[in-house]
């Protein structure tokens, strides 16, 4: 994945101002200098960042499927949600937009009707709208101006933080026709995403929401196809990120094909998964047991963000996840992401879906195609160097490696 340079550079040190300036609107924080104080992070926000990055970032046998009781057990609930939104926020925010980028980097359109109509599922702090609106205004797939916005999320006073948020965040970007409702509500898998009655939505985000989950991918896919069909309108957009772990990756990887299986299963062609894997092949991490699938994008942390990583041992100068990017729409994929397929069809491509390292022999990666996933070495020209990880190739024994998608 390839972020464009206006969404790395968003994050710094006017991202800090607007944090700082909501936070204490809100009554988070009493000064404004408060969020770059060793004083206060230290006692009030960085033990909470270690106690959850630790949880999030949890070993392969301690799978902690609920987060709510830390958040009603806490000695003190306000700051353990500050620290969450402050930490966390801000870097899943910056993931969802840069997904976004990576679909207007694809050539992807909007091609919904000319209101928008967007929920986000598990919303919390509305990161995932939020990153949505962003990635819109520095990268833009010409997504409607207008439109609603719906959060639902099971912890009341995190939606109402992120209910407030959205707002400010929105006016900031300079999207003020966008109006914000929230929904305190437990979601049951089983159940549905959605009430039948809720009905017109045409963008859909859920962000590191389906990890918490004990529900079987089998049956998640029954209803997210359901959901689809009965409350999303034709072209609607369905975005979903998830931790880079081994286990979390494996299960979205392991959703997908469930996705694909039953949907050739009922006859259903408008499901479109656009991303990561440019087509419905098998999954090629899947092949091997020990292998997943994952992104890692770079950005310009706000200073303050990189004073709790320092004071809690921390760096995320870089940040990993797993995600699918699914569309309902009666037009192929080719036509969907125009710019990751050469004018001919039929010539496949491939995707580098690890770094480039540089040996004795040559340039080694890893590609994903149909045809699976494999280890290429390649003896560059020095026109080819700038070879980079989501970067989207065709490979020729006479033309050797040639660039398919714009940086």
């Amino acid at each position: 994945m390839l972020v464009s340079d206006k969404i790395t550079n968003a994050f710094a040190d006017s991202f800090q101002n607007f944090i700082a300036e909501f936070t204490k609107q809100q009554g988070l924080i009493n000064k404004l200098e408060d969020i770059t104080s060793t004083r206060f992070l230290s006692r009030s926000i960085v033990p909470h960042v270690k106690h959850l990055s630790s949880l999030f970032n949890r070993k392969e046998d301690i799978q902690t499927a609920d987060l709510s009781p830390y958040w009603a057990s806490c000695s003190n609930p306000a700051n353990l949600r500050l620290a969450y939104f402050l930490y966390f926020m801000p870097s899943n925010l910056f993931r969802i937009a840069s997904v976004w980028s990576e679909l207007s980097r694809l050539g992807f359109t909007w091609k919904g009707r000319n209101t928008l109509n967007g929920i986000e599922i598990g919303a919390g702090p509305a990161s995932g709208a939020c990153g949505v609106m962003a990635g819109e205004c520095f990268s833009g797939i010409n997504m409607p101006p207008n439109g609603t916005w719906a959060l639902i999320d099971r912890d009341k006073p995190m939606l109402k933080i992120g209910e407030a948020w959205a707002r400010y965040y929105f006016s900031v970007l300079g999207c003020k026709k966008i109006p914000i409702r929230s929904f305190h509500r437990q979601i049951d898998i089983k159940e549905g995403f959605l009430p039948p009655s809720a009905k017109g939505f045409n963008l859909l985000v859920m962000s590191y929401f389906l990890n918490e989950m004990k529900t079987s991918q089998h049956d998640i896919a029954k209803s997210i196809l359901k959901t689809f069909e009965k409350n999303f309108e034709h072209e609607s957009v369905f975005i979903i990120v998830e931790p880079a772990l081994r286990h979390q990756s494996r299960a979205l990887l392991e959703l997908r094909s469930a996705l694909l299986s039953l949907a050739k299963h009922r006859g259903i062609n408008w499901l479109k998964i656009i991303l990561p894997c440019l087509g419905h092949q098998n999954c090629g991490a899947l092949a091997s047991t020990d292998d997943w699938c994952h992104e890692e994008v770079s950005w310009m942390r706000p200073p303050y963000f990189k004073l709790i990583d320092r004071m809690a041992g921390l760096d995320r100068k870089s940040l990993a996840f797993s995600y699918l990017v699914m569309v309902k729409s009666n037009a192929s994929i080719e036509e969907l992401i125009p710019n990751a397929f050469p004018n001919h069809n039929n010539v496949p491509v491939e995707r580098l879906v690890s770094p480039v390292h540089k040996t004795s022999r040559g340039m080694e990666f890893y590609v994903c195609s149909k045809f699976g996933k494999k280890k290429l070495l390649h003896k560059p020209s020095t026109s080819i160097l700038s070879l980079q990880r989501g970067d989207i190739i065709t490979t020729s024994p006479n033309r050797g490696i040639k660039k398919v998608a714009p940086n």
